[in-house]
């Protein structure tokens, strides 16, 4: 049995309350299209500008995956697949909205990466998560989808091509990732390739917004 608000539900009822959960969330006011990560049929095809029969159609045929309500007809689509659909076939991606640009810094000076970053993307709306372990950096990397990853290559048990994994896995993506050596007193020092750190991380932060 499953308990809610002080009702008990037989545990086969469990996933059609899963996702009415889903819906009650997603059907929020203050949740637009930028935040939403599951969209109806109806959603999906005022995003594509196409009609709803257009959307059951691709998705019934298995051009536009998703998943169906258990125990119902409505049908669901996962935003990232919907963003797929929408480059496949050439559609504007600027109908999704535009949430925040994320940055996940890793083992890092919070005060000069930060100033850094803010400094090159001024007009954009940046988010910026900050994690000093790899256990916080695991945390981050299933809270939030970093399109650009700083990383500091002396923190224990954490490797580039871990976190890149890590991110691929969970949400579909894979961002940029620049590693940077630090002193022991966490300031910036010298980057993986020699270059001064601080010029490299303004490299990268014109980059992701250059792409």
């Amino acid at each position: 049995m499953v308990w809610q608000f002080g009702k008990t539900f037989p545990i086969e009822q469990t996933d059609t309350l899963l996702f009415r959960l889903i819906d009650m969330m997603n059907n929020n006011k203050s949740n637009p299209a930028s935040d939403k990560q599951v969209f109806t049929t109806g959603e999906a095809a005022k995003i594509c500008n196409v009609s709803q029969q257009t959307i059951i159609r691709c998705f019934d045929s298995g051009r536009l995956q998703g998943f169906k309500v258990p125990g119902s007809r409505f049908r669901r689509i996962p935003r990232l697949e919907l963003i797929r659909f929408m480059q496949q076939n050439n559609m504007d991606l600027n109908r999704m909205g535009s949430g925040p640009i994320q940055v996940l810094v890793i083992g890092l000076s919070v005060s000069e990466t930060d100033t850094i970053i803010r400094d090159q993307s001024v007009g954009h709306n940046i988010q910026i998560y900050h994690a000093d372990d790899a256990w916080e950096a695991g945390f981050f990397a299933h809270k939030c989808n970093p399109e650009l990853v700083l990383l500091n290559s002396s923190v224990n048990g954490l490797q580039e091509h871990s976190i890149r994994k890590l991110i691929s896995d969970h949400h579909g993506s894979e961002p940029m990732i620049v590693v940077v050596r630090a002193n022991s007193q966490n300031g910036l020092n010298t980057q993986v390739q020699n270059d001064e750190p601080k010029d490299v991380i303004k490299q990268a932060v014109l980059q992701l917004l250059s792409a």
